[in-house]
């Protein structure tokens, strides 16, 4: 149970570093444009610029945890053989037929719940540019937030499964 939620953990910290990163750049793209428009000073771009490369740095290192983890898992399970399977779903044991059906049922919900929330979540896309003055920035944190749904979604439900 320890392995899983420390993969999941580690998936959406890699998934909100991604987000957080195209907001940067999305940011710095956005200012650079209104710099080259002659919309603000040289001195307020300089200012209010972010250092991209910090946060590119940050995904990177989270990047490599994860997959360095979710490796470390598959060789110590299989001999040091890797096999594709484990590695997209490190947590569980091929052996165990139990083990295999709340994995298959968890899985189910998870994708049930993403495609569920998906119609909200476009509904609020048509919504959006009238309430918030940078829909863009909406849109990547929204997109965000689909596959952490599904990730928690997943746990949770393996976790209550595992446990009758």
């Amino acid at each position: 149970m320890r392995i899983l939620t420390v993969t999941v953990i580690l998936r959406i910290l890699l998934i909100i570093s991604f987000a957080v990163l195209a907001f940067v750049n999305l940011k710095n793209n956005q200012l650079s444009d209104m710099f080259l428009n002659k919309e603000i000073s040289f001195d307020y771009y300089r200012e209010n610029r972010i250092n991209a490369g910090f946060y590119g740095l940050i995904a990177i290192i989270i990047g490599m945890i994860n997959s360095s983890y979710t490796q470390h898992l598959s060789k110590k399970r299989n001999n040091g053989r890797i096999k594709m399977r484990e590695v997209v779903i490190p947590e569980m044991t091929h052996e165990d037929e139990r083990e295999s059906e709340i994995t298959g049922k968890s899985a189910k919900a998870a994708f049930s719940v993403i495609v569920v929330f998906t119609i909200p979540l476009l509904i609020s896309f048509s919504m959006i540019p009238y309430a918030i003055h940078s829909p863009l920035n909406y849109a990547i944190f929204a997109i965000a937030i689909l596959p952490i749904v599904g990730f928690i979604t997943y746990l949770i439900t393996y976790k209550v499964l595992y446990s009758k």
